[in-house]
């Protein structure tokens, strides 16, 4: 079931600053050598889930300087104060003008084991949002206690251009929940029957 597609762009952007203000930015996202130079960041974790048992997934596309593309990942009901502001920390973020990957080391941690890149398991055709179309997407996924992400997130220039997200279910199935294909220009989103449009 889909629910109507709601505006979440302030909160996300308010999330990624969280994620810059508790400076847990680690050195092997960084990428190394010239500014120009093309690399990519490959790496699956397991990551801890509130008590709800659900993560939210925000996603948008870039138009113009007002909205910049970005992904975020909320497993847990995590904040700090910025500013004077409390705002919610991601636990994977990224987005179009800057090469860096967010992780929140305190609630995932990295694994050896890998689970696929790929939408099978999941309902097509996908939700695709681009800066003509929507702009922005936003879902709340059920899943069981823990989630297993996959991210493989190029940069280039100094900035993220495109990244592939897998989310299963840390468990013997390894179920999967959602995967999202984002470049700064389109974003599609295939997703279990547990996962609904949210604002």
């Amino acid at each position: 079931m889909r629910l109507h597609r709601g505006i979440w762009i302030a909160g996300t952007a308010a999330a990624c600053l969280a994620s810059a203000a508790v400076g847990v930015h680690p050195s092997s996202a960084a990428p190394t050598g010239a500014a120009t130079r093309a690399s990519t960041i490959d790496g699956t974790y397991s990551c801890r889930v509130r008590r709800q048992h659900f993560v939210l997934l925000s996603g948008t596309v870039t138009m113009g300087q007002q909205q910049p593309g970005l992904f975020d990942l909320i497993s847990v009901n995590k904040s700090v104060v910025k500013n004077g502001a409390t705002v919610t920390v991601t636990q994977f973020g990224f987005s179009a003008p800057r090469s860096n990957l967010h992780v929140d080391k305190s609630t995932c941690s990295r694994v050896k084991k890998q689970i696929p890149l790929k939408s099978k398991g999941l309902s097509g055709p996908p939700e695709t949002v681009t800066p003509s179309f929507e702009g922005h997407l936003n879902q709340r996924c059920n899943t069981k206690d823990r989630v297993l992400v996959r991210i493989r997130l190029t940069t280039s220039g100094g900035h993220s251009t495109h990244a592939l997200v897998a989310v299963r279910n840390d468990d013997a199935k390894h179920k999967p929940v959602a995967f999202w294909n984002w470049s700064p220009q389109k974003l599609s989103s295939w997703s279990a029957n547990g996962c609904v449009d949210v604002s």
